[in-house]
């Protein structure tokens, strides 16, 4: 049963009713036929299966690719507009395809390959990728409305909706971001998420358990104003921090306005607070060019990497909130990878034909590594896609989809060279990587 949140003056007789909760880490049926359902990869000699799962948004399906043996398995159509990603469900055998352009998330098995479920929503679905383990919940953010979804993902069911039913006005954008209505959704512990607005510059975080009858229950507990809008709350990689309230995220930046590191900590039953902020300046840079996409922590180091738009890749100490040095890495820098097997970080200049090579011993760069041989599109066209990534095993290979060309490509991580690559077609835009 879907249920908007309760407003704030509710909260307090919702915790009493409630309690403290449990702290943590993070209907109709479709079926779509395809020729090539039955393919199965074997593993490849070390063992490994992989499947890789993304949304091409030029031909609105999904292309599966078996990793290892590189090679295309299917392409599985949604009958939905700008199916655009795959987010793996936690302890599941499926993904939930992402449509940013229909009033629906699709559910597909990784093993059959098949549409066996369509999720209606409010809202076009941005992104799917936060699943609460504890409470066994997903949250999917709004593409065209500042809205979220919870979703049980035993039974693909909608227990909860909130934010706000209303369209935003693409025309009168005051961020970065494009026509995104929403950031990343982020879950902070087991019964708190956040929805990030952008187009308001506002952070709402919300709490949610089950109710005396054992119906989901959602209350809002407040919502914070940022100096610009913020793409993600970055995802926490082991307890290196020393404060499980503490989070940081991404202020995209606006026209006239420094992008930021933005430090918030979570007062349980109360909502996200703002502590500290770091503008991230470089002189000769142009402001405007600086927009902020995600970060990623350092696997040992209490160091935040962040790339913008420009090209700069911004080291920050995150415990002294102050920028350590800055790297240049190529246009549209957005996602880094952490390699630990090898002490690599990987930096993705989505609108650049290269990666950046980082050493995570020294925080130094060491390359950059040519992946597409489309100089005519840098700095226009995505040419590198959005998350997942994938390194085997042992560290050895990378690999990544290259939206523009619809092909994925490997990385051989021991002499930083391209070993091969398949042609999927289309545009694969984001999606996940499956293991067997």
């Amino acid at each position: 049963m879907k249920r908007f949140a309760l407003p704030l003056s509710g909260i307090l007789l919702m915790v009493l009713m409630l309690g403290c909760g449990t702290e943590g880490s993070n209907s109709n049926s479709n079926s779509n036929s395809n020729d090539k359902k039955n393919v199965n990869p074997a593993p490849n000699p070390g063992g490994e299966v992989t499947k890789a799962f993304f949304g091409d948004k030029a031909n609105n399906q999904v292309v599966v690719v078996d990793v290892e043996n590189m090679k295309l398995v299917t392409q599985v159509p949604t009958g939905h507009l700008i199916t655009y990603t795959a987010d793996k469900v936690t302890g599941r055998p499926k993904v939930y395809v992402v449509n940013r352009g229909s009033n629906a998330m699709d559910v597909q098995d990784v093993n059959s390959y098949q549409i066996i479920k369509t999720i209606p929503l409010d809202h076009f679905p941005r992104s799917a990728e936060q699943m609460n383990t504890t409470l066994q919940l997903n949250e999917t953010s709004g593409m065209d409305k500042a809205m979220a979804s919870i979703i049980d993902y035993n039974t693909d069911e909608v227990v909860a909706v909130v934010g706000t039913n209303q369209k935003v006005d693409k025309n009168n954008n005051p961020n970065f971001g494009g026509s995104h209505a929403t950031g990343h959704p982020f879950w902070l512990d087991a019964n708190h998420f956040a929805l990030l607005d952008r187009y308001k510059r506002k952070v709402i975080t919300y709490y949610v358990q089950k109710d005396v009858n054992g119906e989901w229950a959602v209350a809002k507990l407040n919502e914070i104003a940022t100096t610009s809008s913020i793409h993600q709350i970055v995802p926490r990689k082991g307890d290196y921090f020393g404060d499980p309230n503490l989070f940081y995220g991404t202020a995209e930046g606006a026209p006239g306005i420094y992008p930021s590191i933005i430090e918030f900590r979570l007062i349980p039953g109360q909502g996200l607070v703002k502590s500290r902020e770091l503008q991230l300046k470089k002189d000769g840079v142009d402001l405007n060019s600086m927009w902020l996409h995600h970060g990623d922590f350092h696997p040992s180091q209490s160091l935040l990497y962040v790339g913008s738009g420009d090209g700069t890749l911004f080291i920050i100490n995150y415990a002294t909130m102050t920028i350590e040095k800055t790297i240049q890495a190529g246009k549209g820098a957005g996602h880094t990878v952490m390699i630990p097997q090898k002490n690599l970080a990987i930096v993705i200049n989505h609108k650049d034909v290269f990666v950046t090579v980082v050493n995570l011993a020294t925080n130094s760069k060491i390359a950059d590594v040519k992946v597409s041989d489309h100089n005519e599109w840098v700095g226009s066209k995505t040419i590198q896609a959005h998350p997942k990534y994938h390194f085997s095993a042992n560290g050895k290979y990378f690999y990544a989809f290259l939206t523009e060309e619809g092909r994925m490509y490997k990385m051989d991580l021991d002499t930083l060279t391209v070993a091969g690559s398949v042609e999927t077609g289309g545009k694969p835009a984001q999606g996940s990587f499956v293991k067997y």
